[in-house]
């Protein structure tokens, strides 16, 4: 029994090994990231081999969760002149849209966010109290 638990390891011990939250364990188990393994009615246990696996180099060129590039020397392709002008059009309408937004609003640009969000929180405040 001894080597069985040193074959496996629990979630939380997962987590820790892996110093991630014990929810993004459980989460690459759904995902299917990572194979788990029930042991009895009620423990879920993960193999360190399979754990081992999901350590990988950074900057490796290899993606997780369905995304794997299945040829190395893939690259991407160069746009058509037709998708060219599609996107210059687009980035065009974008800046007038724009443009138009600022005029509306007699030149004056939007406040930061930070400033709507603490405007926002205040009023929510006063209304609670």
């Amino acid at each position: 029994m001894r080597a069985l638990d040193e074959d496996y390891v629990t979630v939380a011990e997962a987590a820790t090994l892996l110093r991630v939250a014990p929810s993004t364990v459980r989460r690459w188990i759904r995902d299917g990231d990572v194979p788990a393994y029930r042991i009895g009615r009620r423990r879920v246990a993960l193999k360190r081999d399979d754990l081992s696996n999901l350590i990988t180099p950074a900057g490796s060129g290899e993606r997780m969760s369905g995304n794997v590039v299945d040829d190395p020397k893939w690259e991407p392709r160069r746009l058509t002149a037709k998708e060219q002008q599609q996107a210059l059009e687009a980035l065009d309408r974008a800046r007038r849209h724009a443009a138009e937004i600022q005029a509306r609003r007699g030149g004056k640009l939007f406040p930061p966010s930070w400033i709507t969000i603490n405007e926002q929180r205040d009023e929510r405040s006063r209304q609670l109290s």
